[in-house]
Formats: C-alpha cells, structure tokens, sequence
C-alpha cells in the first residue's frame, strides 16, 4: 500500500481582483487530503467524504469515461460553456469526475493496471480551500509512486491541472500549485500563460497563528458572485479592485519582512474592500467585527458568500475561545505549509 498527502489552500489575499488582471498570494494550509492505494483488479475509489457512494470499473470503463469527459471539455471549451460537461461529471454520484481524474494520470503516466483507491480529506467541499485541487495531486502522485513511476512535482502539477479541468472548466492553475509545491503561491493572470510562481525562497517560514472558520457550503457558485462583482458599476468596482492589488504587493513586503502587524492590518482592509464587492455576508462581517475588536484580523476566503474565513491573532487561544463562543468549531492551522508528500 501507498499512501500519500496534499494540502489544501487558501487565498491569503486577492480573490476577485485576481479577475481583473491584479495579483493574489495563495498559500497551502495545514489541512490535508490523505488516499491511500492498493492493488486491485478492476479499479474502485472510495470517497470517505460521501461514504454512501462508492464506484467499481473495468480499467477499459475508466478510460471510456475519461475520454467522454475529455471529448465533451473540447467541445465546452469551443463554445465557452461548460455546462454539458458539469451535467455530465455530475451524473451518478459524480462518477464521470471520479472516473476521468484517474483516467486522466493514468494515460499520462502509461498505467492500464487495477487499484483500489481511498480518500480521506480533511478539507470541507465548496469552501474556497482547495478540495479538488488537493484530492488531484493526492491521486496523482499515489498512483505514480504505486507503481514505481519516476514524476517531478513539475509534473505532478500539470497533470493535477488537466484534473481540475474537468471540475472547473477553465481553472487558473493556482489552487494545484499551492497544494503540489506548498508554501506561498504568487499567481497573477496573463497572456498567453498565467504566471505562477513560489515564494519559497523570499518566504520560507511557515505562518502561524491562523484559524480557519467553516461556515458551510457556498449559497451562490463561484462563477454568480463573480458576476456579482463585474455587475457593479466599473469606476466604483475597480477602485476597490486596485486597492486589492496594491495590498497584495504590500502582502508580500509585509510577509518578507516579518511584519505581522502589517499582514493583520492589510488582511482587515482587504475584508472591507471585499464587503464593498458585496461579496461578504452578514455573518462574514459579524465574525469580521468581533475578531477585530479583540485586536486580530478576519477575511473571507475565496469567492465569499460563505464557505470559510481566514482569521488570525498573536494570542491562538483567545482567538479560538471567540471562535468556540461565537457557535463555530475553528480549525486551529498553520499556513504555507509543505505540499504532496509521501506519508
């Protein structure tokens, strides 16, 4: 048996203005997928996050699958409209998804043999930190090691990127990045090739005293409260948006200098800047406001209208107690943390 471990991720700040061309900083995050391989004749996967559903197919249904979600991204992609293809992975408990993504690493590194696969993720779905991201990198480097293949994590990133294809269309590519290298991620949309790059060597440290707060699933997609945000006059959105951008490179002067009075400063400016997207919410706001008050800092996270926040304070333990008080159960973690990794 192998077993193997990615992390999810963040957005420690730019989400939104990432849309407009402005930079963000990702960070990978202390809560991680775990799956586990072993040998098998057909292929099964398992998803301990829906222990109700679980699949079993010829290793020539998998790839039947895989080729049908890959033919239908084509087609989606030509047209830019993934809606046929988000039907059709959905379908039976998401077994077009499940099925492709392995597909998907198999084709890529020559593997046409059985495998039971398991996967334990500690990272809730549709909460802005990376569930996909890191289940694809998990995968694809448990089955790589599984059988004996030789893979750069270069490679194991952009194979987790045509993964995530299937998912979400057309992804940036920087959810994969965070969760496959780990630490920072610098990530700024461009032409004809995102720039992604990690801040490893400028930020080696890990960033403590952070906690997650689940608020449950996203009431709106991604894809509505980004139409939100471009619905708002242009002149009143983007003075919001390159006030975003401009923090992000203070983020990262911040972060190289240590200065967390600076990074709590800009992460509580970023939230306000973020409810004036009207992407906040009242409970965003309200968690936002009494973290505050006793001197942290509070965001949310990703594309806003639930999901999770970042919070942070010098003091975990107050921090955590206010989370406890509030009805939250907080998820104490450490951020820029090691990406995949043998376990």
């Amino acid at each position: 048996m192998v077993r193997v471990s990615a992390p999810g991720k963040v957005h420690l700040i730019g989400e939104h203005a990432v849309v407009y061309g402005e930079p963000a900083i990702l960070a990978a995050v202390g809560r991680r997928t775990y799956v586990s391989i072993e040998k098998f004749k057909d292929i099964t996967y398992v998803d301990l996050a829906w222990p109700d559903i679980s699949h079993t197919w010829t290793v020539e249904k998998v790839f039947e699958l895989t080729q049908q979600a890959l033919d239908i991204w084509n087609t989606c992609n030509e047209e830019k409209n993934f809606s046929e293809l988000f039907n059709f992975i959905k379908k039976n408990g998401y077994e077009g998804y499940r099925a492709s993504i392995l597909g998907i690493a198999m084709k890529r590194l020559g593997i046409s043999d059985g495998f039971s696969i398991r996967i334990d993720s500690k990272l809730p779905a549709c909460a802005g930190l990376g569930s996909s991201a890191s289940r694809a990198v998990a995968i694809t480097m448990s089955i790589a090691k599984f059988f004996n293949k030789k893979i750069s994590l270069k490679e194991v990133n952009d194979i987790a990127y045509e993964q995530e294809k299937i998912i979400h269309g057309t992804p940036g590519g920087g959810d994969n990045s965070a969760c496959c290298f780990g630490g920072l991620i610098w990530f700024k949309k461009a032409q004809p090739k995102n720039e992604i790059k990690s801040l490893r060597k400028v930020i080696p440290y890990k960033l403590p005293n952070f906690v997650l707060v689940y608020l449950g699933q996203l009431k709106k997609t991604t894809g509505e409260l980004v139409q939100l945000v471009r619905d708002l006059n242009e002149d009143y959105r983007n003075e919001r948006v390159k006030k975003i951008g401009k923090m992000t490179y203070e983020m990262l002067d911040a972060l190289k200098k240590r200065n967390f009075k600076k990074v709590k400063e800009i992460i509580n400016l970023t939230q306000k800047n973020l409810a004036e997207l009207g992407v906040s919410t009242s409970e965003i706001d309200r968690i936002a406001e009494v973290v505050r008050e006793i001197g942290g800092a509070a965001k949310l996270c990703g594309a806003g209208g639930g999901g999770t926040m970042l919070c942070y304070h010098k003091d975990t333990k107050r921090l955590l107690n206010l989370i406890k008080n509030l009805g939250y159960e907080p998820l104490k973690t450490e951020l820029a943390v090691k990406g995949v990794r043998i376990e």
